[in-house]
């Protein structure tokens, strides 16, 4: 499926979501299912305070990467920066924490409230250099669709807190 066609659905999907958690939920079960080698898909999210990232909803293999310090990892690492990270090959990293030994390739797109870094969208391939910059736009239009749709997200993070 397209990524235009696939944010369409994923909008009118997320409408009838009874909740913020299962909005997240299903974004990840449709993204996994309809973009080849997304073989993870999850939102981390953000704690300011204690600064680690919380896991949230996600598809894939479990992890036990269920709270990650900002600055390690690519995750941590994009909490720090608030920019996208684009690993081609997972084991060329210095600052990787290695959820599977299948994954080769990941990007984690920051999602922002306003000025304010609230979360991000991880998403981890088997397959070597899969992600493009239409991944990371795709990624982005999806996360700002989630903020948009979903004024009460803030109260879902802290839930996770």
């Amino acid at each position: 499926m397209r990524h235009a066609d696939l944010l369409k659905r994923l909008d009118v999907e997320i409408k009838t979501s009874a909740d913020t958690k299962q909005a997240l939920s299903l974004c990840c079960e449709l993204i996994n299912e309809h973009l080849e080698a997304y073989d993870w898909v999850g939102f981390y999210f953000m704690n300011h305070k204690s600064k680690k990232l919380h896991l949230g909803p996600y598809v894939g293999a479990p992890t036990d990467h269920v709270i990650i310090d900002f600055g390690k990892g690519i995750c941590g690492q994009v909490a720090v920066r608030g920019e996208t990270y684009l690993s081609a090959d997972v084991n060329a990293e210095e600052n990787y924490i290695a959820c599977s030994i299948d994954v080769r390739s990941e990007i984690v797109v920051p999602m922002y409230k306003g000025d304010q870094l609230i979360g991000q969208i991880d998403i981890d391939s088997h397959v070597l250099n899969r992600f493009k910059e239409e991944d990371e736009q795709f990624l982005k239009d999806v996360n700002e669709l989630l903020v948009k749709r979903f004024p009460t997200l803030d109260s879902y993070i802290e839930s996770l807190l």
